[in-house]
């Protein structure tokens, strides 16, 4: 009998998550009250063959178009489960890459403040451990990012949608970190 319950609960849980490189993410999250679903889950690598992390994009609805995904409303995540050690500053300089090669002067202009703010709370954490699950969640209630480290709040949310649309750009824009990466996080 117990055998028969582990196997259940076995398909149960594999039917609500989606599983690569040894990452489990959940198929359906709530952010600011709402229901999000996976939109597309993708390994980051580096030189074609380090793997970094595997990124998750939660989303209202599903969609397969970077625009749909970077201005459409409603609650948001993007999930990053690292799966080999970065120092904060390693972490950092790749996330600055991105702002810098997604966002004009006057967009990373109008989220400096955010933007800041995000680094002194990664460089707070010191590294980025193979594990550690780093979630960005937008709530459109307080139009707000909120950086969790392992399911833990880092501080206060960091106000500005402009703020997380150009954190999105960093994986879904015209120059993304990965192109093979936005295109398996827009669900190709």
């Amino acid at each position: 009998m117990a055998s028969r319950l582990l196997v259940l609960l076995a398909i149960c849980v594999s039917a609500h998550a989606a599983e690569l490189d040894g990452v489990t993410l959940a198929d359906r999250v709530q952010v600011d009250g709402q229901p999000l679903q996976l939109n597309g889950i993708a390994v980051r690598t580096r030189y074609a063959f380090f793997k970094v992390y595997v990124a998750g994009l939660y989303l209202p609805q599903k969609t397969a178009s970077a625009a749909a995904a970077i201005d459409g409303g409603g609650a948001k995540r993007i999930s990053l489960t690292m799966v080999r050690n970065a120092s904060a500053e390693q972490f950092l300089e790749a996330i600055e890459a991105g702002l810098r090669a997604n966002n004009s002067a006057a967009q990373l202009a109008e989220v400096k403040p955010q933007v800041e703010q995000l680094f002194a709370k990664i460089r707070a954490a010191k590294e980025a451990k193979n594990g550690l699950r780093i979630v960005l969640d937008y709530a459109p209630s307080a139009k707000s990012t909120t950086l969790f480290l392992d399911d833990a709040p880092q501080g206060a949310p960091m106000a500005s949608e402009a703020f997380y649309r150009a954190l999105l750009r960093i994986w879904l824009g015209e120059r993304p970190v990965q192109d093979n990466l936005k295109k398996a996080l827009l669900g190709g």
